[in-house]
């Protein structure tokens, strides 16, 4: 099961590529404070701020879900109310989700975004967004997460150190990896 953990979230395209390959039927379960279903972004169709939109090329219509959202262009929440579950600002509605994507017994593929997380628990990132979730409310939603559906990949990213000397984000970041990988209990 590939595990990628970083910085940048393009690195979720390619693991939703080798993944999708193995599985055909593959929903996405996805935590971000953005949309990330730009069809381009300053001219570049690969980037952090696309990779959802191009995961839906590989995984089409309702496959993919979507948590915590409060940030994008108006074409992007255009795009995701046709095309993906939709939930933002919150995990409402994740409960729903995984129990339906468990009594289907389909192969999910999971990316947390840390920036879902409010700034002020989580500063360490790149494109800081007020008003997410806090610690707690992420490490629940990824135990329930993991442990209620047949997670077949995953990727932690948007974890950028320099942007928080105090290291209280590197800490954050170390914390949900370590709770997820629990929970999974491979």
């Amino acid at each position: 099961m590939p595990l990628l953990l970083g910085g940048e979230h393009l690195v979720t395209l390619a693991a939703v590529r080798a993944v999708a390959g193995r599985y055909p039927e593959l929903h996405i379960i996805h935590f971000d404070a953005h949309a990330d279903l730009r069809d381009d972004y300053l001219g570049a169709k690969l980037s952090h701020a696309c990779v959802l939109r191009r995961c839906h090329e590989i995984v089409g219509d309702g496959h993919i879900h979507q948590f915590c959202i409060r940030s994008g262009e108006r074409e992007e929440f255009q795009f995701a109310s046709r095309h993906t579950d939709f939930h933002p600002f919150t995990f409402d509605g994740l409960e729903e989700t995984v129990r339906e994507l468990k009594e289907k017994q389909v192969p999910v593929y999971f990316t947390i975004d840390l920036d879902c997380m409010d700034p002020s628990v989580f500063p360490g990132t790149g494109t800081p967004e007020a008003g997410g979730v806090t610690f707690v409310e992420l490490m629940n939603a990824v135990i329930q997460t993991a442990q209620g559906v047949n997670v077949v990949g995953c990727d932690v990213n948007e974890l950028s150190p320099v942007y928080d000397p105090s290291g209280v984000s590197t800490a954050v970041a170390g914390k949900i990896i370590r709770e997820f990988l629990l929970a999974l209990q491979v």
